[in-house]
């Protein structure tokens, strides 16, 4: 199911709604610039103000979507920026924080980049993100939201429900270089998506 321009709902998993919610999240950590010479001021002169991270390959995944059909992850996003997210609904912080900043993002670009961005957001709750509270959500193995997580290296725990808050971007190279964090300013997102969508990476 489509959501919105550029968004879709999976399952196990669900794509870019607004959720609220209610108990924590986990947080992901932050990524930072290793400085082998103390003292030395480090200016950082890249076009891109989301956090850069170690490159993460797109996870080739089969989740199901809200449609009822099979999704491979890599295999259904091809030659477009993916944004990948793992949450749940019930989540009252960094999820609906995410998700909106997310959405305000993607208000600041024009249609025709839109339409190159998926945002894909994976349940980690797949007992209460029923097709009843997304209307047309398919739920799925823990197994295959566990394996999803290990491929992207963002830890999962489906006893407390933590999970990590950062949202991989990946490029059209099907690898992540960057990841936005809840913290992360819609206007900054929305810079680096621009330039994600013409086929540069940080």
């Amino acid at each position: 199911m489509i959501a919105a321009p550029g968004r879709r709902m999976l399952a196990g998993a669900a794509v870019a709604a607004l959720a609220a919610a209610v108990a924590g999240c986990a947080g992901g950590g932050t990524a930072s610039t290793h400085n082998d010479s103390p003292g030395l001021v480090m200016i950082h002169t890249s076009k891109y103000k989301g956090n850069i991270i170690t490159p993460v390959v797109k996870p080739t995944t089969v989740l199901m979507d809200t449609a009822g059909k099979p999704f491979d992850i890599r295999a259904m996003t091809p030659g477009g920026v993916t944004l990948l997210f793992f949450g749940y609904t019930h989540c009252r912080d960094e999820c609906p924080l995410t998700m909106a900043s997310t959405a305000s993002a993607l208000r600041m670009l024009p249609a025709e980049q839109r339409a190159k961005i998926r945002v894909l957001f994976v349940t980690v709750d797949p007992a209460r993100d029923t097709l009843a509270r997304l209307r047309s959500w398919l739920g799925r193995t823990e197994a295959q939201v566990q394996a999803a997580a290990r491929q992207t290296g963002i830890p999962v725990s489906s006893v407390l429900l933590e999970h990590g808050t950062e949202m991989l971007a990946y490029g059209t190279d099907n690898i992540a270089h960057e990841a936005f964090f809840p913290s992360t300013p819609p206007a900054s997102m929305a810079n680096d998506l621009r330039l994600l969508v013409t086929g540069h990476h940080p």
